[in-house]
C-alpha cells in the first residue's frame, strides 16, 4: 500500500514508541513467505545482487514480462492475493519487493530517484527490457519515475491507486523520528501491544475500505510491517515521495508510451481526484479505469483489474505498431465489477 495516512495524526509519544517498540522485534516475513510459495509452486522465490545490495523477487509464469512494483509499506506478497495467478497464465510476471521493504536491502539513501535507478540496474541484471511496469500507489511514482528517466526501456505503465501527486504532509513527527538514533535495546513490550497492531488494523481498514481486510494480509503485516527494518523504511520513503513528486508532476507529459490508470472511487489513501484523475487529464494517451465501491487496496481486492489493464495495454500496442497516438484522444473506461 502507498501511505497508512492515519499514522501521521498520531502523537508524537506514540510514534516513538513505535519505532522503538520493534528494535528487536523479529519479522517472520521470511517464514510466510515460505508458506505462500509452498502454496504456489508455480512462483520461482530469487534474489540478485545489484550495487552490493540483495534484491528480493518472485518470478511466475511464461510470455512477454510484467515487472510489478509494491507500495508504501508492503512487498511482493501483496501480489499473492489472485494478481500473480491471474497474470502468471499469459504473461512473465516478476514482482520485485523495493529496496528495505520484504526481503530487500535497503541502502543508506533510497530517495524515489535512487530507487529508480536500483530498479534500472536490477532489471538489467535480468536481462528485462521493454516491460511493462505495474505500479501499486508508492509503486505507481516509482513507475513514473523509470518512465521519466529511461523512456526507451517501458513499454508502458500500468499505474493502480498511483501516489503522483505531492500533498500537503511536509515532514515534522515522522522526519524527527526518522533521525532518531537507536540507544540500547529499547524494547517496549506493553507500547507494541497496546499501540502498533491496533493502529496497524486501524490504518488497513481505511486503506481497504469499503471492504473487508483479508485475516491473512493481517497476519502478514503484523508479521512483518512493525520490524524497524520495515519501519524506517516506510518512513523514509514518505519522507522522501513530496519532494520527488514536486519534481516529477511538470513532465508527466512527456511520457509516450501506453499508460493505464486504475482507481478506486471510494480511495481514502489517495485521492482519486487529486491523483489518478489529474494524472489522466495530464497524460493525453492514458485510459483510466474506474472501479466502483472500491479503496486502495486494488491488487488485493480486484486483481482482475489488472488482466484487464494489461487487456487495453495490449490493443494499444497492437494499434500503435501501425499508427501512432493522435495525443489529443483520452479514453475514460468506468468499470463495475
Amino acid at each position: 500500500m502507498q501511505s497508512l495516512r492515519p499514522i501521521y495524526r498520531l502523537s508524537p509519544l506514540v510514534l516513538i514508541i513505535l519505532f522503538h517498540a520493534y528494535g528487536s522485534a523479529q519479522s517472520v516475513s521470511g517464514v510466510l513467505s515460505k508458506r505462500a510459495l509452498s502454496e504456489n509452486p508455480a512462483i520461482q522465490d530469487r534474489f540478485i545482487t545489484v550495487a552490493n545490495l540483495r534484491v528480493h523477487y518472485w518470478e511466475a509464469g511464461e510470455g512477454p514480462t510484467v515487472v510489478m512494483i509494491h507500495g508504501n509499506a508492503g512487498s511482493v506478497e501483496d501480489f499473492d492475493f489472485g494478481a500473480l495467478a491471474f497474470l502468471s497464465s499469459t504473461y512473465r510476471v516478476v514482482a520485485i519487493d523495493r529496496p528495505g521493504h520484504g526481503r530487500s536491502d535497503r541502502p543508506k539513501k533510497a530517495t524515489v530517484e535512487v530507487q529508480t535507478e536500483l530498479l534500472h540496474e536490477t532489471l538489467s541484471s535480468l536481462r528485462i527490457n521493454q516491460t511493462v511496469l505495474v505500479g501499486h500507489s508508492w509503486g505507481g511514482a516509482l513507475a513514473l519515475a523509470y518512465a521519466l528517466k529511461y523512456p526507451n526501456e517501458v513499454a508502458a505503465l500500468v499505474l493502480l491507486a498511483p501516489a503522483a501527486y505531492p500533498d500537503e504532509y511536509e515532514g515534522g513527527v515522522l522526519e524527527s523520528i526518522a533521525q532518531t538514533p537507536v540507544i540500547g535495546d529499547l524494547s517496549f513490550g506493553v507500547g507494541k501491544t497496546l499501540f502498533g497492531h491496533r493502529m496497524l488494523r486501524r490504518a488497513l481498514v481505511k486503506a481497504f475500505y469499503p471492504e473487508r481486510v483479508p485475516e491473512r494480509y493481517l497476519k502478514l503485516t503484523n508479521s512483518s510491517w512493525l520490524s524497524r527494518k520495515h519501519l524506517k523504511a516506510y518512513i523514509e520513503d514518505e519522507l522522501g515521495l513530496n519532494d520527488s513528486l514536486k519534481v516529477m508532476k511538470n513532465r508527466y507529459a512527456e511520457i509516450s508510451v501506453p499508460v493505464v490508470i486504475v482507481t478506486g472511487d471510494r480511495d481514502q489513501i489517495v485521492s482519486p481526484i487529486k491523483n489518478a484523475y489529474e494524472l489522466h487529464a495530464n497524460m493525453p494517451q492514458s485510459q483510466l479505469i474506474e472501479i466502483k465501491n472500491t479503496g486502495h487496496e486494488i491488487p488485493l481486492t480486484h486483481p482482475e483489474s489488472l488482466a484487464t489493464a494489461l487487456t487495453l495495454i495490449s490493443l494499444t500496442l497492437h494499434t500503435s505498431k501501425s499508427s501512432i497516438f493522435t495525443g489529443n484522444s483520452r479514453t475514460r473506461t468506468p468499470v463495475a465489477w
